[in-house]
């Protein structure tokens, strides 16, 4: 008995990695169809910057551009990193690494999730051999040698010969396969902020290891960083409770 499939790939998540995922895969001839619970806020570059970046590697970088959004992220709100120093307790013990070291234009550049997320929607919704199917939930999956089926909970269905679970930390596709995962906790919490000091962040990336937990700076377009410090629960929520100035100057010391 033959199957009729409805896609060549059903990816399930259209957060980074699935969104680049079905892009990269449209764009190779694939027919693809993902599903999504909702669809990403359009990203509004005269906004605060958002709390959540991520630091993108050249090698991610190249990923981006096999998706077709590169260059729509660089036209925005970004920052290059060109150089990045690690301290080990202080500043007497240092790793330091020059882009130009390296023949490298960057190391790489800090840009926010919600800008990648939405030049990726932008361009799914360009794309022909893409069916988005939002909003929609996972009710259930069934698996052959061949195929998978997925049932959402309006009852629609679909079959393709791959699936690809791209649906965050507590994922359904990986649950519904069985896959098992093993969790643990550190007993710290990471504080993000974002920090405007002195002298304007240019294009270093600064992480010092502490014993409490690291403490980390990247640079932002306006020349602000987005901070990222671990410390251990108590500590973390008793410096969340400060006001401003009562956390600057924690920081600061």
């Amino acid at each position: 008995m033959s199957v009729k499939y409805t896609a060549d790939v059903i990816i399930v998540g259209a957060g980074m990695v699935g969104a680049a995922t079905a892009c990269m895969l449209a764009r190779a001839g694939f027919a693809v169809q993902l599903i999504e619970n909702h669809e990403p806020a359009a990203f509004d570059s005269s906004g605060p910057v958002g709390l959540r970046v991520s630091a993108l590697s050249p090698g991610s970088q190249n990923i981006l551009n096999a998706a077709g959004v590169w260059q729509r992220i660089a036209q925005q709100r970004h920052c290059p990193y060109r150089r990045m120093r690690i301290e080990d307790g202080d500043e007497r013990v240092v790793l330091d690494f020059n882009a130009a070291e390296f023949a490298l234009e960057r190391l790489g550049s800090i840009v926010e999730n919600d800008l990648v997320q939405s030049v990726l929607w932008q361009q799914l919704q360009a794309l022909a051999s893409v069916q988005l199917i939002c909003p929609a939930a996972l009710q259930e999956l069934h698996f052959e040698p061949d195929s998978a089926h997925v049932i959402l909970q309006d009852g629609r269905k679909f079959t393709a010969p791959m699936l690809v679970g791209a649906d965050g930390a507590a994922s359904g596709v990986r649950k519904a396969m069985g896959v098992d995962q093993q969790l643990w906790t550190y007993g710290q919490q990471g504080i993000v902020c974002v920090v405007q000091s002195a002298i304007a962040n240019t294009g270093l990336a600064w992480q010092r290891f502490m014993p409490g937990g690291p403490l980390a700076f990247l640079p932002l377009g306006d020349g602000s960083s987005s901070m990222v410090w671990s410390r251990p629960d108590v500590e973390a929520r008793e410096l969340l409770a400060l006001d401003d100035l009562s956390f600057l100057s924690s920081l600061q010391a």
